[in-house]
């Protein structure tokens, strides 16, 4: 990568997807035109089109009306030369349901079903296909996880030795907390933790439901947060690792080197 490469423009929108598709379709149309020429990549939460089931009670509607959906958008969003990461559902081909990202718009249209689930995820999907997504826009090579797969060291480390510059990640970090406060106190560090030990900048695009236990955010390739929103459109500029002091990009030759 050139130390001279524009920064890459994330637009994330944090809201509460419900059970009504119509609705959640509403209001991720409405984010489109309102990102589009600020943001090269539109990312919602995890299960935006049809809502994140462990928090409306129900998985609905049936597949073509989901599929439907994600084509409109994906075409509304090509239209405004707009990247699209969309949270969404869909059939296994086995009788079980996948917990999917669905990459659109503007980029080639790839799926990516959440490998590791929580507990509250099994009740509704089964564990998609082992697999990284690390999709093209413009300069940057972007890495696209779900949710929990933030907690999974390896992931991220697939995603950098597959030449990943960034990471984004949809999800529904929200609920009920075993040890109260625990999780409001150490995902942002874990966030800023997995951007900083392979300076590779990170969007998250969290639900904005009440019981978050945080914000949608942006950190750097150094691990800062540098832009955050409870709800509303966040517009990021992503600066490369080159950007900064050498120092970070010896870092991350280290760490893989560590790591392979």
């Amino acid at each position: 990568m050139l130390a001279g490469m524009d920064p890459l423009r994330v637009a994330v929108l944090a809201f509460t997807a419900t059970a009504d598709v119509a609705a959640n379709r509403q209001a991720i149309a409405a984010a489109i035109a309102q990102a589009a020429g600020r943001a090269d990549l539109l990312l919602t939460p995890e299960c935006a089109v049809c809502g994140y089931p462990a928090a409306t009670g129900a998985l609905a509607p049936e597949s073509c009306a989901l599929a439907e959906a994600e084509e409109q958008l994906s075409a509304l969003a090509a239209r405004h030369r707009l990247g699209l990461v969309l949270g969404t559902a869909g059939p296994d081909g086995q009788g079980g349901a996948w917990n999917l990202a669905v990459v659109g718009g503007t980029l080639p249209t790839q799926r990516l079903a959440k490998r590791v689930l929580t507990p509250a995820d099994r009740a509704w999907f089964v564990p998609g296909p082992s697999r990284n997504l690390v999709v093209t826009v413009g300069a940057w090579r972007v890495a696209v996880g779900i949710c929990y797969e933030i907690r999974q060291a390896r992931w991220w480390y697939e995603a950098a030795a597959a030449g990943a510059d960034a990471a984004v990640i949809i999800a529904h970090q929200a609920g009920a907390d075993p040890d109260p406060g625990t999780k409001a106190t150490v995902l942002p560090a874990l966030h800023a933790t997995r951007a900083a030990e392979l300076a590779m900048p990170l969007v998250l695009a969290n639900t904005a439901a009440p019981d978050r236990w945080l914000d949608s955010a942006a950190w750097d390739a150094r691990g800062m947060c540098t832009q955050h929103i409870g709800e509303g459109l966040l517009v990021a500029e992503l600066a490369h690792r080159s950007r900064f002091d050498p120092w970070y990009d010896g870092l991350r030759r280290d760490a893989l080197a560590t790591w392979r």
